[in-house]
């Protein structure tokens, strides 16, 4: 529990750092919004899908816990990408 609070707390500061100079201050709340509700949803259909899982093969949920964890590698290298070329 320890470190999902840590993981969520980062997450949470990081994301604020992020949008704050890319979104106009008049949007950022209906930014935050947008994500959280976003997040939200997602989070409750993955583990939807996961206790689903879990209750027929932990194989296919182990399996479906590295592959979605390995596609978004990708993902998160593209904005690396992207961030870096807008600082520079």
């Amino acid at each position: 529990m320890l470190l999902w609070g840590i993981g969520l707390g980062a997450q949470d500061s990081l994301l604020k750092a992020i949008l704050v100079p890319v979104v106009p201050a008049d949007k950022r709340s209906t930014a935050f919004g947008l994500f959280d509700s976003g997040f939200g949803i997602a989070w409750f259909l993955g583990s939807w899908l996961m206790g689903i899982l879990y209750s027929r093969s932990l194989s296919a949920l182990i399996l479906f816990s590295v592959v979605l964890q390995l596609l978004s590698v990708p993902l998160f290298l593209y904005a690396r990408r992207v961030q870096s070329a807008a600082t520079s």
